[in-house]
């Protein structure tokens, strides 16, 4: 079930005639809390990854925030990020993405959730994350698991992070061909983003029913 399923408070005095403001509010706090799966792991994570006795940033903060971290260049970069807390106190904020966190920790699939993590964790759950879909995918691509830890750091990290982990870096590291290299990352690329298309898919039916959020059939 979903946290955001509580009484939000509000006038229940029948006399009571509600201003715009407080209808608005109340149109707000029956509304998703999320626009749709990415956005609730864009989000979650982020917040997940802020210490907990911190308080927990407004909604136009996070939204700013998703607009100016975007998690992976092989995503598009979200039009609009429209969070809704409405009616939520900091603390129940950090405990609707603490939900939406565990639920990407009860995929079925070991890489659906490494995908994930590598694509939208931050630190320690990012790094987890990477290691993971390297451990996937090295049987595949042939070289040492040091090489295909490796490339997927250069995957999973945004253009402006590579430092150090560039593909003429790694070729460089390994002693192998600029194309092996290539030819790598662009396997790992197609893993993770085949296995990040699973879990979107197995989350989205998860938030909707949890009323996390909207129904792409009732949109």
């Amino acid at each position: 079930q979903a946290v955001r399923c509580f009484n939000k408070g509000g006038s229940h005095d029948p006399r009571h005639l509600p201003g715009k403001a407080e209808r608005t509010e109340r149109e707000n706090m029956n509304e998703p809390v999320f626009q749709d799966a990415g956005h609730a792991l864009h989000v979650s994570y982020l917040i997940h990854s802020m210490p907990p006795r911190t308080v927990s940033p407004t909604a136009i903060v996070i939204d700013q925030l998703v607009k100016e971290n975007h998690v992976w260049d092989e995503l598009p970069a979200p039009k609009e990020s429209r969070v809704n807390f409405s009616g939520l106190s900091p603390q129940e904020v950090r405990a609707q993405c603490a939900q939406v966190v565990s639920m990407v920790n009860h995929l079925p699939h070991q890489a659906e959730r490494d995908a994930c993590h590598a694509i939208y964790g931050h630190q320690v759950i990012k790094a987890n994350g990477v290691r993971g879909m390297a451990a996937y995918c090295a049987p595949v691509l042939g070289c040492s698991d040091s090489m295909a830890l490796y490339v997927a750091w250069h995957v999973f990290m945004r253009t402006h992070q590579r430092q150090g982990v560039t593909m003429q870096d790694i070729a460089k590291e390994f002693g192998v061909e600029l194309r092996t290299v290539d030819h790598a990352a662009r396997t790992v690329r197609k893993y993770g983003f085949a296995m990040h298309a699973r879990a979107i898919d197995a989350l989205t039916q998860r938030f909707t029913d949890g009323g996390l959020i909207y129904d792409a059939a009732t949109v």
